[in-house]
């Protein structure tokens, strides 16, 4: 059937007023206009839908049967194209995001707060993954997008770089590279070393730079989280690396922290989203206040540690 919107939702008029004269006005059009598209209407039924005489219009039983069905269409039309209009104009949305845990707790806060304010009705939901898992998250759609380290090999994913996050040697406060300001990577492997599991952006770093170097760490044990290794270093068991993004929401009391001497093992943390993907408005709103801020954020929160080889983790607080 040929019926069009405009026809429905003159009917809906005529029905609401009884005049086709008022129901002409109310959509701004004449009103042989009006009775134009209620004879179009009833023909493409079939059905008379009012009944007519010099005085006045009733709408027949036929009418008010078709009535009721299609006011309740138009209601959520109505209600559909508003709920786009609002996520257009970021009245509401959602984003999800997954970030590495170590850079979450530097990376986020900050940036979320502001998004609050500038954007209060738009939820963002966070899960904290690992190196691949993460990139594994924004390949399969879980999340819009993530905040993570370089995808180590070719996907349809796409890497924007935010900032450079390097790693540091943590050790007991009476371990032997404790006495050194910037402990070489010799001095390192020297020392039982807590390894991070293979998933782990920190990892990744940790075997790439021993391989640039041709050295190997004395591994004494391999985990996947900060705490259980802050654990281990605090129990004297070994010395490891760590990034510096997540020193802010780790417990340092009783540790020490020295730069490394020579290459730096440092890690690039960038934006990672799918290629040639569209993005609904409120994940665009929430990469633009990363891609105008993230950087930013993220070096602020370094500064306070660019004279790493003079201070203890109990200085740092």
């Amino acid at each position: 059937m040929n019926v069009n919107l405009r026809q429905l939702r003159a009917f809906i008029a005529g029905v609401q007023s009884n005049s086709f004269s008022e129901a002409a006005e109310r959509m701004g059009i004449t009103q042989p206009g009006f009775s134009l598209l209620i004879r179009q209407l009833e023909e493409e039924l079939g059905l008379r839908l009012f009944d007519r005489t010099t005085r006045r219009v009733e709408v027949t039983s036929e009418g008010l049967e078709f009535y009721d069905r299609i006011a309740r269409i138009l209601d959520d039309l109505d209600d559909a194209c508003q709920d786009m209009t609002d996520l257009r104009l970021l009245r509401r949305g959602r984003v999800r995001i997954a970030i590495l845990p170590s850079a979450g707790a530097t990376i986020l806060p900050p940036l979320l707060s502001r998004m609050v304010e500038e954007h209060p009705d738009i939820e963002v939901s966070i899960v904290e993954r690992l190196a691949e898992p993460l990139q594994e998250s924004v390949e399969n759609e879980e999340v819009d997008f993530g905040i993570g380290t370089r995808p180590s090999k070719a996907s349809n994913l796409r890497f924007e770089p935010l900032l450079k996050d390097r790693l540091v040697c943590l050790c007991h406060e009476n371990d032997p590279l404790a006495q050194i300001a910037s402990p070489s990577w010799e001095d390192l492997s020297k020392r039982p070393f807590i390894g991070f599991s293979g998933n782990t952006s920190i990892e990744h770093q940790v075997r790439m730079l021993s391989a640039q170097l041709g050295s190997n760490l004395l591994r004494r044990s391999e985990i996947s989280g900060l705490n259980t290794a802050l654990g281990l270093v605090r129990s004297g068991v070994g010395i490891t690396l760590i990034p510096e993004l997540a020193l802010g929401g780790l417990d340092l009391s009783g540790l020490v922290l020295r730069a490394l001497e020579g290459p730096a093992a440092q890690r690039e943390i960038g934006l990672i989203m799918l290629r040639r993907r569209s993005r609904s408005p409120a994940t665009l709103a929430v990469l633009d206040m990363f891609q105008r801020s993230g950087a930013a954020i993220g070096n602020d929160s370094l500064a306070r540690f660019k004279d790493l080889p003079r201070i203890a983790l109990s200085e740092v607080g």
